[in-house]
């Protein structure tokens, strides 16, 4: 999408960096947002989101929400095997919430 900046949710304490970022991307004249959160910070893209569409601008509305999941490789395994020597491939959940400003029509 044109005019989008992309919030890449970390951890639990990037929540504020988070907030303060897209105040500043709308601010600045952006028409629509990127929030993605994998796995346990899934919950705190989602806070994100509906912090700034409900408590700090109005005008914003959820226009897209995808969910998946991607593979998991811990940095102990070797290749896609588990310990016991089944090749399953571990997954992680994501979101991708995109945010954007309501038409006026």
């Amino acid at each position: 999408m044109v005019n989008e900046t992309t919030i890449i949710i970390r951890n639990r304490d990037d929540k504020d960096k988070s907030i303060k970022d897209a105040i500043f991307a709308f601010s600045g004249g952006r028409k629509s947002l990127l929030i993605k959160g994998e796995g346990q910070e899934i919950s705190t893209a989602v806070e994100v989101a509906e912090i700034l569409k409900n408590r700090m601008y109005p005008r914003i509305e959820i226009s897209n929400v995808s969910l998946g999941s991607r593979p998991y490789f811990n940095r102990r395994q070797h290749g896609n095997y588990r310990k016991d020597n089944k090749k399953k491939i571990d997954r992680i959940s994501k979101i991708e919430i995109t945010l954007q400003t309501k038409s006026m029509t």
